[in-house]
């Protein structure tokens, strides 16, 4: 990558001066939502297993609580798309805080995005199976997806069930290892956000994200914002 690691993160910081009560309000919505759907499914799966929503390994039995995760885990893409919009436009006026931890769902996102969510869940799984190693190769390979996706649209293309996917497996070819790199240097922030009842993560989390747009945008530049001829 030309751009380094504190470059970017630096760059974070300066793009979310003057915008982090925005930031964190986003952050807030999207967690509350989050738990409440995780949380709500696992006592909603207490009610007929003898299972009180601690145990990690029986989460993995609980299937109301693990349909409702993943699809809490969709709506949290929505935060990759505010932040890579806060990236891009550095101004937050027009966008209410309440709409942008939803944005997943706004601006014609919702089929496109979902759809790639979908085959991405279902690629990682199957990746899975052959050892936990693949599987996490793989999700980096699919890392930017939901940023390619959201570009797409925005230039008025058509979207297909895998045009995401395919394009960030392109992308990332030769930057996974960038980006895994680049996740363990906010392991310590997000240790440090979790201890006082997770209440750091609120500005954790927007920087992380921000940052994380950084690094897309520098791979990508704005080869998905073009609108192809035909």
């Amino acid at each position: 990558m030309s751009t380094t690691r504190k470059e970017l993160k630096d760059s974070a910081k300066q793009v979310l001066r003057g915008n982090w009560p925005w930031a964190v309000l986003i952050a807030l919505i999207n967690r509350l939502v989050v738990w409440i759907l995780t949380s709500g499914g696992h006592k909603l799966d207490g009610f007929y297993m003898n299972y009180d929503g601690n145990n990690v390994f029986f989460q993995f039995l609980s299937p109301m609580g693990g349909i409702l995760a993943w699809i809490a885990d969709f709506i949290a893409l929505s935060l990759a798309i505010s932040f890579l919009n806060l990236r891009d436009n550095a101004d937050t006026s027009e966008e209410k805080p309440y709409i942008a931890a939803f944005s997943v769902f706004t601006e014609n996102r919702f089929g496109p995005e979902c759809i790639n969510y979908v085959m991405t869940s279902i690629f990682t799984f199957l990746w899975s199976l052959l050892l936990i190693i693949p599987g996490i190769i793989k999700s980096y390979s699919y890392a930017m997806t939901t940023y390619i996706v959201s570009d797409m649209v925005a230039s008025g293309k058509s979207v297909g069930a895998t045009d995401g996917i395919n394009a960030s497996k392109e992308l990332m070819n030769g930057h996974k290892m960038d980006l895994f790199i680049f996740d363990l240097s906010f392991l310590g922030w997000f240790i440090l956000g979790s201890i006082p009842a997770g209440i750091g993560l609120l500005w954790v989390i927007p920087y992380y994200q921000t940052a994380k747009a950084n690094f897309y945008r520098n791979l990508a530049g704005d080869r998905y914002l073009k609108v192809t001829d035909t």
